[in-house]
C-alpha cells in the first residue's frame, strides 16, 4: 500500500518522506537514549539522603524514680554499718551533733580564761576571776553551761551507740562461733563414720579375696 502524500509534497514544496528513514532515525534516537543511561558506578547513592531524613531516636534519660527503692535501702544499710564501725574523733562527734564551733560561745572559753590566770592562785580565786572576766566580756554563763550539756549529751549518745553496736557484734559473732563449732563436731562425726565404713568394706573385700585365692590354690594342679 502506497502512503498518501501530504499537500506540501503534492505541491513540490518538500521531498517525500521515506518511511524507512523515519524508522532509522527513531531507532537511532532510541539507541542513543540507551547509550546515555549512566552506569551503576556513577549513579549517586540516595540511601544516605533517605537515612538523613529519617528522624533519629532520642535516648530517654532514666528517671531517678525508676531506680528500685531496695537499692537505696541497701546503700543506707551499708553506709549505716560503716558509720557504726568508724572511729569518730571528738571533733566529728561535735560536728555531727551540729554544735557551736566558735570557742567564744562554748564551754571551752572558760578553759581559755583559766589558762590565762596564774596557776599559783587558789581555785576559788581563779573561778571568781574567770566569772568576772566573762561578765566584763558579755559572755553568758548560762549559754556556756547549755553548750556543755549539749556536748555531754552528744558524747553520751555516741558512747551508748558504740556499746550497743559492740554488743550486737559480740552476739552475732558468738552465734557464728557456735554454729561453726557444731559444724566441726558434725564433720568429726562424718569422718568417724566414714572410717568405720572403710574398715568394714576393707574387711569384707579382703575376706573375699582370700577366699578366692584359697579356691584357686585348691583347684590349681600341683607341679
Amino acid at each position: 500500500m502506497v502512503p498518501k502524500k501530504s499537500i506540501f509534497e503534492k505541491m513540490g514544496l518538500i521531498d517525500p518522506i521515506n518511511k524507512s528513514s523515519e524508522d532509522d532515525v527513531e531507532e537511532t534516537v532510541t539507541e542513543e537514549s540507551y547509550d546515555e543511561i549512566p552506569e551503576l558506578d556513577f549513579v549517586p547513592d540516595l540511601t544516605q539522603l533517605e537515612n538523613d531524613q529519617t528522624p533519629t531516636e532520642v535516648e530517654t534519660p532514666i528517671a531517678t524514680e525508676d531506680i528500685p527503692k531496695d537499692i537505696g535501702d541497701k546503700l543506707d544499710l551499708i553506709i549505716g554499718a560503716y558509720e557504726k564501725n568508724k572511729l569518730l574523733t571528738i571533733e566529728e562527734i561535735y560536728r555531727n551533733a551540729h554544735l557551736e564551733n566558735e570557742v567564744k560561745k562554748t564551754i571551752f572559753m572558760a578553759d581559755v580564761y583559766q589558762k590565762a590566770i596564774p596557776e599559783n592562785l587558789p581555785l576559788d580565786i581563779k573561778r571568781e576571776t574567770v566569772l568576772n572576766i566573762m561578765n566584763v566580756s558579755s559572755i553568758s554563763l548560762e549559754e556556756l553551761l547549755n553548750d556543755a550539756y549539749k556536748r555531754i549529751d552528744a558524747l553520751n549518745t555516741v558512747l551508748e551507740e558504740t556499746v550497743s553496736t559492740t554488743q550486737e557484734i559480740f552476739n552475732r559473732n558468738d552465734a557464728t562461733v557456735r554454729e561453726l563449732e557444731k559444724r566441726i563436731e558434725d564433720l568429726k562425726d562424718i569422718n568417724k563414720n566414714r572410717k568405720k565404713f572403710q574398715e568394714d568394706q576393707n574387711t569384707m573385700i579382703e575376706y573375699e579375696i582370700q577366699k578366692i585365692i584359697n579356691l584357686v590354690e585348691f583347684v590349681k594342679p600341683k607341679k
